[in-house]
């Protein structure tokens, strides 16, 4: 009866140590396809970002000259959506920092469809209205890669790259800020300009 008793708890502690074995290997697995996966998705965002501050500060003008001889286009092309590797493994890193990362490139691809709309819609006027809706989205959607950038680099432990010259999140804040009263303006006075319009009838 000893014996059978000491056969099963051999069996049984045989059977534990299995399972912990493929445990601890599993989650060493998942462990380095995340580490992976932020190391290559935080240099996608970092370049992104970088190019957002590019097209933030770009108002069409070169050396800020507005005379009627310049003509006024882009002078840094708007980067495309991130666009993500497909041999990582999304289900090893936090759902949620998951569904944020991947749902950022639909959120850009919204604002260049209606960029590319607004552009042939402007063309013959005065195209301030439009630097300056454009400066406003890209400090916005830089400003996200920023904080995503930080955020899965933090979580899985990758540094990111740093800019001893240049404080990202300092400097896009401050345009965002200055680009949201902006917007402010520019709606009171269309919606002065409607107002008088319709005065008139």
């Amino acid at each position: 009866m000893t014996e059978a008793i000491f056969g099963l708890l051999g069996v049984l502690i045989g059977a534990g140590l299995t399972w912990y074995q493929t445990y601890w290997m599993n989650k060493k697995e998942v462990e380095r396809n995340a580490r992976y996966l932020a190391i290559r998705v935080v240099c996608i965002l970092d370049q992104y970002m970088e190019s957002c501050a590019e097209v933030m500060n770009d108002n069409g003008l070169r050396f800020g000259d507005r005379s009627a001889e310049v003509q006024q286009e882009p002078r840094v092309e708007a980067p495309e959506a991130p666009v993500y590797p497909e041999d990582v493994d999304w289900k090893s890193i936090d759902h949620e920092l998951m569904y944020k990362i991947l749902a950022f490139p639909s959120e850009v691809n919204v604002w260049k469809r209606t960029s590319n709309e607004m552009w042939d819609i402007a063309q013959g006027t005065d195209l301030a209205d439009w630097y300056s809706e454009r400066a406003y989205w890209h400090s916005n959607y830089g400003l996200q890669a920023f904080k995503l950038s930080k955020e899965l680099g933090a979580k899985y432990g990758i540094k990111g790259k740093s800019y001893p010259a240049w404080k990202p999140e300092k400097d896009f804040t401050e345009k965002l800020d200055r680009f949201v009263t902006e917007r402010g303006r520019r709606l009171a006075g269309y919606q002065e300009f409607l107002h008088k319009v319709y005065n008139r009838r």
